[in-house]
C-alpha cells in the first residue's frame, strides 16, 4: 500500500450513539479514505451540546473485543461501569482508558448534574500479540503545559513544541499502550502558531475541536474546520499549527506507530476474519439472552487459549444486575466482513 504523501481530510458524519434516539456524535474515523491513524481506528466528537433536554449520553452495556477504548472530556461528566468491577466518573482533565482484550462490556451515562457534554471518545486496535490479553481500566491526571500563548495536556505519548515566541512544551506520560500512541490536547490563542517536532515513523492526524487550523509541513498547507480529522503525509518530522482567524484554537494531536496489520471491525468488535466476528457476535448475544444459549455458542478456541479463559467462563460478563438491559447486537450483513484497508506505512 502507497505511502500517504500528502495531507489528507476525513468529513466527519452524523451518528446517534446508543441507538436511532441517542445523542448525536461527529464521527470521522474510520472514514472511506483510511480505517486507521496508527493504531487509532475510531474517534467520535460530541458537543458542546446542552444536554438538558436529551438526557445527553445513555449507552447501556455493550460488548468490546481486540481494542481499547479513551475518553476525553472538555466539559461535563460521564458514569462509567464495565464488566471487570470498574464503576468511576468520567470527568475532564483526565484520561479514561479501557483495555477490551478477550472481550468486556461497559455502559456510559451523563451523570444528572450535567447541562454540557463536550468531548471526544476514541478507540485503538490492539496489534495481535496482544489483542485477547487481560482487560484492564485505569485512570490518569496528565498536567497542564501553558505559555502565553498555548496550553497543552499530553494524555498518552510525549509531545514537544514551541510557541512563535520560542517558549517550550514538553511531556511525557507514564501510561502504557500495547503500541505506541500519542494522543494531545492543544489549545492556542487567536493567531497563535505552535511548532509540533514529530516523530517521522508515526502516523498523525489532527481533530479539530473548535476554531479554524491552518496546518503547514514543508511547502504543503491545508486549513480545517470543526470535526474535521486531517491526516498528516507520512514521515512527517514538523508541523505548525496556526489559529486561524479571531476565535481561539482546541485540537486533538493522534498519532502512533503503525500497526502494520489488516482488521476487520464491525459495530464495537475488532477481529482478524469474517468468522471471528460472527462469533464474537453469537457468544456476546448468547450471554445477555438475546440470541441461542451459552452451550449452543462456546466461546472461541482462540479466545479461551490466548485470553487464558476458562470453558465455563463468560467472555463479555459478567455485570451487575440492577443496571439497564444490555444493547442486543445488529444483524451482521449478507455479504463477508473485510478489511477496508487503510492509507499510510507499512512495517
Amino acid at each position: 500500500m502507497s505511502l500517504l504523501e500528502e495531507f489528507l481530510r476525513l468529513e466527519p458524519r452524523d451518528v446517534p450513539l446508543g441507538g436511532p434516539r441517542g445523542m448525536t456524535v461527529r464521527r470521522a474515523l474510520p472514514a472511506r479514505q483510511t480505517s486507521l491513524i496508527g493504531a487509532w481506528c475510531f474517534v467520535d466528537h460530541f458537543g458542546p451540546d446542552d444536554v438538558t433536554a436529551g438526557g445527553g449520553m445513555r449507552v447501556a452495556r455493550h460488548p468490546h473485543t481486540g481494542l481499547a477504548t479513551v475518553s476525553w472530556l472538555f466539559e461535563g461528566a460521564i458514569t462509567h461501569r464495565d464488566s471487570i468491577g470498574s464503576h468511576t466518573l468520567v470527568r475532564p482533565g483526565d484520561v479514561d482508558l479501557m483495555v477490551a482484550g478477550s472481550g468486556i462490556t461497559h455502559s456510559e451515562f451523563s451523570t444528572l448534574d450535567t447541562t454540557v457534554l463536550h468531548g471526544v471518545q476514541l478507540w485503538y486496535a490492539l496489534p495481535d500479540r496482544t489483542r485477547f490479553r487481560a482487560q484492564e481500566f485505569t485512570v490518569h491526571t496528565p498536567s497542564t503545559q501553558t505559555t502565553d500563548l498555548a496550553q497543552a495536556r499530553v494524555g498518552l505519548g510525549s509531545l514537544h513544541a514551541t510557541d512563535s515566541r520560542g517558549t517550550v512544551l514538553t511531556d511525557q506520560i507514564p501510561v502504557q499502550t500495547d503500541t505506541d500512541l500519542l494522543m494531545a490536547q492543544l489549545d492556542l490563542t487567536a493567531g497563535a502558531t505552535l511548532h509540533l517536532d514529530l516523530n517521522p515513523g508515526f502516523e498523525h492526524g489532527i481533530l479539530v475541536d473548535r476554531g479554524t487550523a491552518h496546518l503547514r509541513t514543508g511547502e504543503q498547507q491545508i486549513t480545517a474546520q470543526r470535526s474535521e480529522i486531517i491526516v498528516l503525509p507520512d514521515g512527517t518530522r514538523t508541523l505548525d499549527v496556526t489559529a486561524e482567524g479571531a476565535e481561539p484554537l482546541r485540537v486533538m494531536l493522534l498519532g502512533g506507530e503503525p500497526l502494520g496489520e489488516e482488521i476487520i471491525m464491525w459495530w464495537n468488535f475488532i477481529g482478524r476474519t469474517h468468522e471471528e466476528i460472527e462469533q464474537f457476535r453469537a457468544r456476546y448475544q448468547a450471554e445477555i439472552g438475546a440470541e441461542g444459549t451459552l452451550a449452543d455458542v462456546p466461546i472461541a478456541a482462540i479466545v479461551r487459549e490466548r485470553g487464558h479463559l476458562a470453558t465455563g467462563n463468560e467472555q463479555f460478563g459478567p455485570f451487575a444486575a440492577h443496571t439497564p438491559a444490555a444493547l442486543p447486537a445488529p444483524a451482521l450483513p449478507n455479504g463477508r466482513l473485510r478489511s477496508r484497508g487503510r492509507r499510510g506505512m507499512r512495517r
